[in-house]
């Protein structure tokens, strides 16, 4: 008699023990589905383990096992290190590696975004002289692909400077070595663009992995990268499970993302785990960006990490000249641009040049506020102020999209005396209307991406010179090339410089010069204009560096500097406990009391427990979220209290409260 144990996709961090019956015993193997009694049910799980014994009294029997061997060892030893590390149910991780998913999910995402029909085709050279940064780089993580072995390569750039043809070259000499590529990217629009570079050089043995393709697709693909017969599987952050049989390569492009960290459910970080699965395999992971991280560098600096650098542009093109506009001294008005924009602006135009601007608010104000008696709407399930958008018009919150049609008079007062407070990108896009009558405007923010054809139609209009001007929010700041934009235009570099988050001041400066790169890589040179309120502030100081990498290096002393002071990553460990539930007083409590067992647990051990306290968005969705935030030097202990906390919420009476342990958070919000 033997027994499986099966990995059942519910948020329950244990596996079920099962009795394998004689019959099933030659296809009841690791890595097959089955079907399983579960709760008075038929579930669909996948066998992760066979074992002779248990200690159960009550086994019931394996159902049936519905199919062949769909997670190979390897996949089943990495899903099991990120379900321990994670602190995360097994089940949930086992379905993030299969090609299904959450089938409702993916079906809806494709429908909404077809974007594998609506790729912006962007030219691709069909050869490419090699500076010599790059041959080195080239060279160097060759070397390692064919010595075999564990290297972790930082693949550090300047905008611009050829990455991208790194990573072809390396993929080539993957596929020369009789294995596959594995290419990471940050979203599912790069994606797109990704996968038809690639397939320009290496053909039809290219295919994509991520939850925006029809079911249909993502499942074939998937079958194709677990058979071998794709070279090279490009996708976001969930195609790190991708089953390939052999792989010789993982990279991570923009691996300073942070949309590499699934913020929901299953809160594991893409590109740490595709570092681990590149040290079960022994073959090299390449992270790559302009922007680095400062875990990263850090892991660079000590060695962990070789890094490789890009210092300089392709083909000698200078970097773009970046002017910070003091909105104190050279206010706008009424307006959203400033007067040195807005001749900067004029000029490109008279001279047919193209002009990017970036705004990451959507909407037309960030709130309404009455100039009576000071309220302001808010939503009725978030503790958030609503934003006003014009088109069409009404509030709206941006976190469960309630929606209410916008008021004429106070609806505290019953005053007509109602402003609207900041700027969004449809302000934005009405005021270069007004301003520039005869110029093309096209704007790219979720708004316009939940539409029929979807961003990827927007940047193509762009890209064939049907517009002027493109404005948006940060889906254009990364990974576009656009050689006829000679100006980039911040409006507001201020939107997340304040929050009360650690790496709010890192996460404006990577994307201050991840727009301000989209600037002048044509034959014209480019320049970008930063609109802000803090000029002073290092994040904005730094882009400004007149020499390649200079301003990286810059900040990322003050910014050490800061964080070792408050021991802050690089220099520490940090788990959140998340608390949230329908009522306010209950998790208040839960809250308290973890952060009681977090404090009697840790001991003498060198771990610090802060708060509970309220989560800066205290209330979304009409759950009240508080939370406790764990720093230490050794991340296992860190894990072993949290896990001491999940424990403690599995109890029975407190199931109408939700305690998440997010390991590693890349915010504290």
């Amino acid at each position: 008699m033997s027994f499986a144990l099966v990995a059942l996709p519910v948020p329950v961090r244990q596996l079920f023990t099962y009795r394998v019956p004689e019959t099933l015993d030659a296809a009841a193997q690791p890595g097959v589905p089955v079907e399983v009694p579960f709760r008075g049910r038929r579930a669909r799980g996948v066998i992760v383990e066979r074992i002779a014994s248990t200690p159960l009294e009550k086994v019931s029997d394996l159902g049936k096992v519905t199919g062949g061997v769909l997670l190979s060892p390897h996949l089943l030893e990495l899903t099991r290190w990120v379900a321990d590390y994670y602190l995360a149910p097994p089940g949930e991780v086992v379905a993030a590696a299969l090609p299904g998913g959450n089938d409702g999910l993916a079906r809806s995402l494709a429908r909404r975004h077809a974007l594998e029909d609506r790729v912006l085709r962007m030219p691709i050279p069909e050869r490419v002289t090699l500076t010599p940064a790059q041959r080195e780089a080239c060279i160097a993580v060759d070397e390692a692909i064919g010595s075999g072995g564990f290297q972790p390569f930082l693949l550090h750039g300047v905008t611009a400077s050829g990455k991208t043809e790194v990573y072809l070259r390396a993929a080539r000499a993957a596929r020369e070595a009789g294995g596959q590529a594995l290419i990471l990217v940050p979203e599912v629009a790069l994606a797109a663009q990704v996968v038809a570079v690639f397939e320009k050089r290496f053909g039809g043995r290219v295919g994509a992995l991520h939850s925006y393709l029809p079911v249909g697709t993502r499942r074939r693909n998937w079958e194709l990268a677990r058979r071998g017969a794709l070279d090279v599987i490009v996708g976001a952050r969930s195609a790190v499970f991708a089953p390939l049989p052999n792989p010789k390569l993982i990279v991570v492009d923009e691996e300073h993302e942070p949309a590499y960290k699934q913020s929901e459910q299953l809160r594991y970080h893409g590109r740490d785990v595709a570092v681990r699965r590149a040290q079960m395999l022994g073959i090299p992971v390449v992270l790559g960006s302009a922007t680095p991280s400062l875990e990263t560098l850090a892991n660079a600096a000590r060695g962990r990490y070789r890094r490789l650098s890009l210092p300089t542009r392709i083909d000698r093109r200078p970097l773009p000249v970046v002017r910070v506009v003091d909105l104190r001294r050279e206010g706008s008005g009424p307006g959203v641009l400033s007067l040195p924009l807005r001749a900067a602006i004029a000029e490109r135009l008279a001279r047919r040049e193209q002009v990017l601007l970036w705004l990451n608010r959507r909407g037309h104000s960030h709130h309404v506020q009455c100039r009576g008696c000071g309220h302001t709407p808010g939503c009725p399930s978030c503790d958030i102020s609503l934003t006003y958008h014009s088109d069409p018009p009404g509030l709206r919150c941006h976190y469960c999209d309630h929606h209410e049609p916008a008021p004429e008079v106070c609806p505290q007062c019953h005053q007509p005396l109602l402003r609207h407070a900041g700027a969004g990108t449809q302000r934005a896009e009405r005021e270069l209307a007004s301003l520039f009558p005869e110029a093309r405007v096209l704007r790219l923010d979720l708004d316009v991406a939940r539409a029929k054809d979807g961003p990827g139609a927007t940047l193509t209009r762009f890209a064939r010179g049907e517009a002027d001007i493109l404005l948006g929010t940060q889906m254009i700041a990364k990974g576009l090339d656009f050689p006829r934009v000679t100006l980039v235009g911040v409006l507001d570099a201020d939107v997340a410089l304040h929050l009360p988050d650690f790496r709010a001041a890192e996460r404006t400066y990577q994307l201050l010069v991840q727009v301000a790169g989209r600037a002048g890589r044509g034959k014209v040179a480019g320049e970008v204009l930063v609109q802000t309120c803090t000029p002073e502030h290092p994040a904005v100081q730094a882009v400004c560096a007149p020499v390649a990498l200079e301003g990286e290096r810059a900040f990322r002393k003050h910014e050490l500097e800061q964080r070792r002071e408050v021991h802050y990553p690089p220099f520490t460990r940090l788990v959140t406990l998340l608390v949230d539930g329908p009522d306010e007083g209950e998790v208040e409590a839960a809250a308290g009391a973890l952060a009681d067992l977090a404090r009697e647990q840790a001991g003498d051990r060198d771990i610090q427990v802060l708060g509970p306290a309220p989560q800066a968005l205290s209330r979304l969705r009409g759950r009240y979220r508080w939370h406790v935030l764990l720093k230490g030097s050794q991340g296992a202990h860190l894990r072993e209290l949290a896990a001491a906390a999940l424990a403690w919420a599995d109890q029975p009476g407190r199931r109408r409260l939700r305690v998440i342990a997010d390991v590693d958070p890349i915010e504290v919000l």
